[in-house]
């Protein structure tokens, strides 16, 4: 099964946070939250959301 991994560095914040899962639908629920609570994003919007999107990658065994 594929996994996927996003690191809150690869979108361009210095952070450490890292989240995996099966998809990309069942990371972004994560990744708001996460923004929400440490970057003091409560909305995120279509640019900032592609962002994280692009930073959600393939995890490598």
């Amino acid at each position: 099964m594929t996994r996927y991994i996003f690191r809150c560095a690869d979108a361009g914040y210095q952070c450490s946070y890292e989240v995996e899962g099966n998809s990309h639908e069942e990371i972004i629920p994560k990744i708001r939250i996460h923004a929400r609570y440490a970057h003091n994003l409560f909305e995120i919007n279509d640019d900032q959301m592609k962002k994280f999107q692009d930073a959600i990658t393939e995890k490598k065994s």
